[in-house]
């Protein structure tokens, strides 16, 4: 696996061992970041289910501010870690073990929004659970004015609700799996 684009790109990063993590193919990253376009440079980024880190790290190559990678897995965290300091990105990237629902909910209201956003849970999570972390983004104050959410979702789950301060505005298959985009209203009584 590689960074795709940005000052890190063609670096090697490390995946976790096993078979719980299955990282986001390169070609479905590198179509996702086609998505986000400029948006990335000077966002902050969060990266739930975070497995290699690779979706966090592909921010940081191409022009995030920072971001806070969140797994349950020691050894996704180790593994996160090592590829931050192997690319030189350990200043701007901060790794936390915890469940990404109990993360939430701790922090709610206690760490500045987010700009960008990516959720690649577990297959085998349900859609209600999918709903309920939107629903965690949205009242804890993770959301930046503007702010995407990017869900990566199993080709045939319906798409994820989210509550009225995020809106779906895409839906792309590749392959087996299913990326979902959604935007974060801006704050009320300022226009679309």
């Amino acid at each position: 696996m590689r960074i795709i684009g940005g000052k890190a790109r063609g670096r090697k990063i490390k995946a976790p061992r096993g078979r719980e993590t299955r990282p986001m193919r390169d070609f479905v990253r590198e179509a996702v970041f086609s998505s986000v376009g400029d948006a990335v440079i000077g966002a902050r980024v969060l990266d739930l289910f975070a497995g290699s880190g690779s979706l966090g790290l592909e921010a940081l190559s191409r022009g995030a501010e920072g971001a806070v990678f969140v797994d349950s897995s020691a050894e996704a965290v180790r593994v996160i870690r090592e590829n931050l300091e192997a690319l030189g990105l350990a200043g701007r990237g901060e790794v936390v073990r915890a469940e990404v629902l109990a993360y939430l909910r701790r922090n709610a209201g206690k760490v500045p929004p987010f700009g960008l956003i990516f959720v690649d849970p577990p297959y085998k999570m349900d859609l209600e659970s999918r709903g309920e972390i939107l629903e965690e983004l949205e009242k804890g104050g993770y959301l930046a004015p503007g702010a995407l959410v990017i869900m990566q979702t199993p080709r045939e789950m319906e798409i994820p609700t989210a509550g009225k301060g995020l809106r779906h505005v895409k839906r792309r298959r590749y392959g087996e799996s299913v990326v979902d985009m959604y935007l974060a209203a801006p704050p009320e009584g300022v226009p679309e």
